[in-house]
């Protein structure tokens, strides 16, 4: 059986450090402050103000305060019909890997053999939500939101220490307000976990929880841990940007010596075009299964 093919080139970044923070950080998608707020209030809520400050635009400046209004808009509409009948570029698909792929680990020099799923990984969830009238702007949500992302940065700037992968944040949708962010963390084991929850930072960030969580009983903050054992994950992802397990990198041998240390790391995801990644029981090698999925093949070289 051949190996899997990558998809991408691996990241380097040097051992000393090039910034006033550390180490350089590895390259992750950043939440959107913007769409935090955004989504802290409903959608009638930004009508409602919208349309207070175009009444007040109309009576400072009469009708030639709707020319911005409709000139943004036709610029818009027109933008994205263009780009629906690809006359232009269409920015939506930027950074989308046009074809199957999945992500799997590789190996200690970065190279992917023909193991599946070959290490076990760790799935941490960590979320917060405000039950306010306020949302995110309750007291005490932002001195939370600063201490997650001094955590996130301590991660994230010795990712071999901690063990981190990769990141991403969601926003429940279950409420007309979304005030609950998550994020997801990918990591190498639970020692480096434990290490981390044990450090100066985090330790710092329990204490003064406990001193304020009485007084603030409208902040939920929770956690949630996953142990996934080797060969017991999988994954696939079509015509994707990289999200998910495909949003990590893995730490690999190092390259260069004395100054020139460097740090490799490497992208998970590789072409889905190989014959233990055509279903879900073969990316877990759950044999058994795999007579109730003789209609797939045709389906899955369909999807290319």
């Amino acid at each position: 059986m051949t190996a899997f093919k990558p998809l991408l080139s691996p990241f380097y970044i040097p051992k000393e450090p090039t910034n006033s923070r550390g180490i350089s950080h590895l390259p992750r998608s950043r939440p959107s402050i913007s769409v935090a707020i955004r989504d802290n209030f409903t959608l009638s809520t930004w009508l409602l103000l919208g349309g207070i400050l175009q009444g007040l635009a109309v009576m400072l400046f009469g009708i030639y305060a709707l020319i911005p209004t409709i000139l943004i808009l036709l610029y818009r509409t027109t933008d994205h019909l263009l780009m629906a009948a690809n006359v232009t570029r269409n920015r939506y698909m930027d950074d989308v890997v046009r074809t199957k792929f999945s992500a799997q680990a590789p190996d200690a020099n970065g190279a992917f053999g023909k193991e599946l799923a070959s290490e076990s990984i760790v799935i941490f969830h960590l979320g917060a939500r405000s039950n306010h009238p306020f949302g995110l702007l309750a007291p005490g949500f932002s001195e939370v939101n600063r201490r997650v992302v001094a955590m996130n940065r301590e991660m994230s700037s010795d990712p071999v220490k901690y063990g981190l992968l990769g990141t991403s944040t969601w926003l429940k949708q279950d409420d007309p307000a979304n005030n609950e962010i998550m994020g997801i963390y990918y990591l190498r084991d639970y020692d480096a976990l434990h290490r981390f929850a044990h450090g100066s930072i985090h330790v710092e960030a329990m204490r003064w929880w406990a001193e304020i969580v009485k007084d603030h009983p409208h902040i939920t903050i929770y956690h949630e841990t996953y142990i996934v054992p080797k060969g017991k994950w999988e994954n696939i992802y079509i015509n994707s940007k990289l999200t998910g397990m495909g949003d990590t990198w893995f730490p690999v041998v190092e390259e260069g010596n004395g100054e020139d240390d460097v740090l490799k790391f490497v992208r998970p995801i590789v072409h889905a075009r190989h014959p233990a990644l055509r279903s879900a029981s073969r990316r877990l090698a759950m044999n058994q299964l795999e007579g109730n999925e003789k209609g797939e093949n045709e389906l899955y070289d369909r999807t290319w």
